[in-house]
């Protein structure tokens, strides 16, 4: 290694003194756990954000064919899709209200709200909620017996 002579004429060998290493240290301590806090906090939310997707898509499997497949009517269902999610299913028939005068319950629609709540997780469990309209052919079922025969 060369030598530094100072100005008193004393050599002294270059390097990092020990403070100077142990400010380096730090610093790169500090830096080490913002990263991995960082990668701690992306990891959960891309966890959470592919529950949320999942249980968008069980909540469409469910909503889909209500209204089409069977008739709608009014009350509380639940269950499970897997071992993770849940479902609860909530159905209560809305007014149609027209303003051209006609009236409502002479029409040939009735108008459903559909509120499916999703549910996974432990504690704290998760929960999203899915909620639209269905209008319906209050005559469907007589059609459907009709086109039986």
């Amino acid at each position: 290694m060369p030598r530094l002579t100072s100005a008193s004429g004393k050599s002294r060998q270059g390097g990092f003194t020990l403070i100077e290493v142990m400010a380096a240290f730090a610093v790169f301590a500090l830096m080490f756990g913002m990263i991995l806090q960082i990668l701690s906090t992306s990891l959960s939310n891309t966890r959470r954000a592919g529950d949320f997707t999942q249980a968008a898509l069980w909540a469409q499997s469910k909503l889909d064919p209500a209204g089409i497949e069977t008739m709608l009517e009014p009350g509380r269902t639940s269950g499970r899709f897997d071992d993770r999610f849940s479902w609860t299913l909530e159905v209560s028939e809305e007014m149609v209200f027209d303003e051209r005068g006609l009236d409502a319950l002479e029409m040939p629609i009735a108008l459903y709200r559909l509120d499916l709540t999703v549910t996974w997780g432990e504690r704290p469990q998760r929960e999203a909620l899915f909620s639209t309209l269905r209008s319906v052919d209050v005559n469907w079922e007589e059609r459907q017996q009709m086109m039986l025969q």
